[in-house]
C-alpha cells in the first residue's frame, strides 16, 4: 500500500494530509513531505491522519520523530484524524511535544486562535 499527502493552508494553518498506509517503506515518504513542508510553514504544522488507512508501529514512530525534531518551539507538530488508528506510541510517550485533536476543525480551531 502506498502513502500520498497533500499539503494546504487552512486559516492560516499548514496543514498536511495523509492518505493510505503509513509504515515500512512510505515512512521515507512521509519524512520526505515533511521536509518539503517545514520551509513553507510559518507556524504549526498540522499533520491530517483522517485518511489513513493504517499505520504500522514505524509509522507511528515516525510521527513522534518528527514531533521531537520540529520541538514545541516555531514549527510544532499536531495531529488530528486519528480515528481507529492504534496509538499506542503516541500516547505512552508524554515527553513528545504534539497536541492531539479529534479532527481537523477542532484543531484548526485550537491552532489559528494561537497565531
Amino acid at each position: 500500500m502506498s502513502l500520498d499527502w497533500q499539503y494546504a493552508t487552512h486559516r492560516d494553518v499548514t496543514v498536511l494530509t495523509l492518505t493510505g498506509h503509513l509504515g515500512g517503506e512510505t515512512t521515507a515518504r512521509f519524512v520526505g513531505a515533511i521536509d518539503w513542508v517545514r520551509p513553507r510553514a510559518t507556524g504549526p504544522i498540522l499533520l491530517d491522519v483522517t485518511g489513513l488507512v493504517s499505520w504500522s508501529d514505524d509509522g507511528e514512530a515516525a510521527i513522534v520523530d518528527t514531533a521531537r525534531r520540529l520541538g514545541s518551539a516555531e514549527q510544532p507538530l499536531a495531529l488530528c484524524g486519528v480515528g481507529d488508528l492504534p496509538t499506542l506510541v503516541i500516547t505512552a510517550n508524554r515527553l513528545v511535544p504534539l497536541s492531539v485533536y479529534p479532527d481537523l476543525d477542532t484543531a484548526l480551531d485550537a491552532l489559528a486562535s494561537q497565531g
